[in-house]
This record gives C-alpha cells, sequence and structure tokens, in this order.
C-alpha cells in the first residue's frame, strides 16, 4: 500500500484510559467508527484500518467495514505499564505503531485519535501536502504549552531522570493524536521510543502523561541527532470543548485544518451527534 492511515485501540481488564475511564466501551466505539469512516470517507485511496486487541461489537464492526475500514488484529504485547497507571492504555499507540511497522508494508503512514473527525483531504494547497512533509519528517501534533506547563514539566523532568547531564532540559510537548512519517522515518523514530521507554522503564519511572511523554522524549532525541520531528498543526488541531473551558477558534473553516480532534466531553456530546448522523444516513 502506498499511504496507511490507521487508529489504535486497546482494551484490557483493570486497565483505564485516563480521567475519562468511565465513560464506557460504547463511546469509544462510536467515536472509533466517526474517526476512521471520516478519514476513509475524505481519502478514499488510502487504506485506512483499526488496529485492536479486542473484538469490535456490532453494530460498529458492521459500520466501519462498510466505510471500508479494515479491522486488525494487533496483540497488546509491548509498552504495558501497571494498570492502575493514569493512561494506561494509551501506551497501546506505541505498540500499534511498532506493529504496523513490523507487519504491513506501506510507504507513509499516520496514526490518528479515536476522538478525531476528518472533514476534509489530508491536504491544505496540494491533495498529497501531508505524504510530501512525511517523506521529510516525522510529524507530530504541538501541544501550545509554554515550558512551565505542568504537564510539559512533568514530561521534562522524565527525561532530566534519564539524562540528568543538561538538565533541567525544557522538551518540546507534543501530542499523540497524530504521529506520521515514511516507512523509513518512523522506524528510525519508533528505534527512539524503544529505547528511551526502556531507559525509563530501567529507573523506575512510568509517565503518568502516557504515550506523550514517549513521543515527546524520541522527539528531542531525534532532534539532537539531526533527524527533523515538525509541528502537524496545519493538518490537525486540538478543540477543548468542554464546559468550563474551552478553545475558540476559526482555523475549522478558515485555512481549514483536515483534522478535528475533540477530546475530553466531546467523546459523549459532538462526537455522539456526528455518529448518530452517520448512523442515520449511512
Amino acid at each position: 500500500m502506498e499511504n496507511l492511515i490507521f487508529g489504535a485501540f486497546a482494551t484490557l481488564d483493570g486497565y483505564r484510559e485516563g480521567d475519562a475511564a468511565n465513560l464506557g466501551r460504547t463511546v469509544y466505539d462510536r467515536c472509533t467508527v466517526v474517526a476512521l469512516c471520516s478519514a476513509k470517507a475524505q481519502n478514499p485511496a488510502c487504506t485506512v484500518a483499526l488496529l485492536t486487541n479486542a473484538p469490535v461489537p456490532e453494530p460498529f464492526r458492521s459500520q466501519l467495514t462498510q466505510g471500508g475500514v479494515e479491522i486488525w488484529d494487533c496483540p497488546f504485547t509491548t509498552y504495558r505499564v501497571p494498570a492502575d497507571t493514569n493512561w494506561a492504555l494509551a501506551y497501546y499507540k506505541l505498540c500499534a505503531m511498532a506493529w504496523v511497522l513490523e507487519n504491513r508494508d506501506f510507504a507513509r503512514a499516520a496514526m490518528l485519535d479515536l476522538d478525531t473527525f476528518t472533514q476534509r483531504i489530508i491536504q491544505i494547497g496540494r491533495a498529497d501536502d501531508l505524504w510530501r512533509e512525511c517523506d521529510e519528517a516525522v510529524l507530530l501534533y504541538q501541544v501550545p504549552h509554554a515550558a512551565s506547563q505542568a504537564m510539559t514539566a512533568a514530561i521534562s523532568r522524565c527525561f532530566d531522570a534519564v539524562e540528568p547531564d543538561g538538565a533541567p532540559h525544557a522538551l518540546t510537548h507534543f501530542g499523540g493524536e497524530l504521529v506520521a512519517g515514511s516507512r523509513a522515518r518512523l522506524t528510525y523514530f519508533m528505534s527512539l521510543c524503544r529505547d528511551y521507554f526502556e531507559e525509563l522503564q530501567a529507573k523506575g519511572i512510568t509517565p503518568k502523561e502516557g504515550d506523550e511523554a514517549v513521543w515527546c522524549g524520541a522527539a528531542y532525541r531525534s532532534l539532537l541527532a539531526g533527524k527533523p520531528v515538525r509541528a502537524a498543526n496545519a493538518y490537525i488541531f486540538r478543540y477543548w470543548l468542554g464546559g468550563h473551558f474551552y478553545y475558540v477558534s476559526t482555523n475549522y473553516t478558515l485555512d481549514p485544518v483536515c483534522i478535528l480532534h475533540l477530546p475530553g466531553a466531546a467523546k459523549d456530546r459532538q462526537l455522539k451527534l456526528i455518529y448518530n448522523g452517520y448512523a442515520r444516513r449511512g
């Protein structure tokens, strides 16, 4: 295949999915249909797949396959952390990226979070903008957090513990909602992720910040090695839509991004509305 778009979902007894742990499986299955069926509808030439370690229940399985989404069995055998770790299941995204590199043939890949909605083909000026950039760099969403923001600072402290020389470091905060690159660039990048994760584990450190801590540490090392990592913010943006804090923006329609990331409360609000409309219309 030329270009692959995929998302990853895992479930394990006793494991949790961050602060939204009690939303229930159905909420995540609805989001999965919205995320991957919209990605396929906007990018029909791409292979779009769900990687999961568990059977997908009906009607969601049929909705995915009828929407052109493939379902691949990917066991959660690497990047496992203790079940009571916040964002323990988010580490499955690292496992899934490693799995596709080992088990599928593709030129370029983009892994999306499953609380996303793709509103247009992955492009800005040309139909292959993202994929062109993938040949030159790994792309990650850059979270607009200052170095002293609590989560960003915690990610940097994890790196300080592994590499005390030069501490305190100020790592760029990258999110895990989009990880993209060419096969060669992702292979190198994932080797950095594996090494950094193993070093954290050897120090007895399991970041509460989930997969984002590992992406950030690997990105920092990649940049130091002269292997570029770029912000993917021209293609995806994170919109908080909660009652007490939300982001007001026009970039969903003016010079629009391709993918809307709708975390938190939107899983059971805005994304539920999109799913209900899709289920009615198909």
